[in-house]
């Protein structure tokens, strides 16, 4: 009797190490399961940021040729990337001579100067992201 119950436990044990060899399932994964029962697995992601950037006008009305600010915040840029102010002129957005750059707190400011009086659509850019336009009606 001592012999059977030797050989079914090598049986079992042989049985076991060739699941735990050929990926874990069947026994292998039960025995597992049962040798460690208070262990928990915690997995994590980290998702990344899309890039983004804001636009904020400092005036919704200006006189010719008069300063008007930008400002905004970024998401998932680096410190000193590119802001790119544009003007959108018929149907087309087009570069307007203003740029700057990114802070270490992920903002911007820059300031532009128009004459075209009118409504005028601004928008900034960088290398990863477009803001929406934000409308100002500039005045004799």
């Amino acid at each position: 009797m001592r012999t059977r119950s030797l050989v079914v436990r090598r049986s079992a044990a042989v049985v076991a190490g060739i699941a735990l060899a050929a990926g874990g399932v069947g026994i292998a994964g039960a025995l597992q399961a049962n040798a460690a029962p208070n262990q928990t697995t915690t997995v994590s992601a980290t998702v990344a940021a899309k890039p983004a950037i804001t636009i904020k006008s400092d005036k919704a009305t200006a006189k010719a040729w008069a300063k008007v600010s930008f400002t905004g915040k970024t998401t998932a840029m680096a410190k000193g990337s590119v802001v790119q102010v544009q003007r959108l002129q018929a149907g087309k957005w087009v570069n307007f001579p203003a740029t700057t750059k990114v802070t270490s707190k992920s903002t911007y400011s820059v300031w532009v100067q128009s004459g075209r009086v009118g409504v005028n659509k601004f928008r900034v850019v960088t290398a990863k992201a477009t803001s929406a336009a934000v409308s100002v009606s500039i005045t004799k």
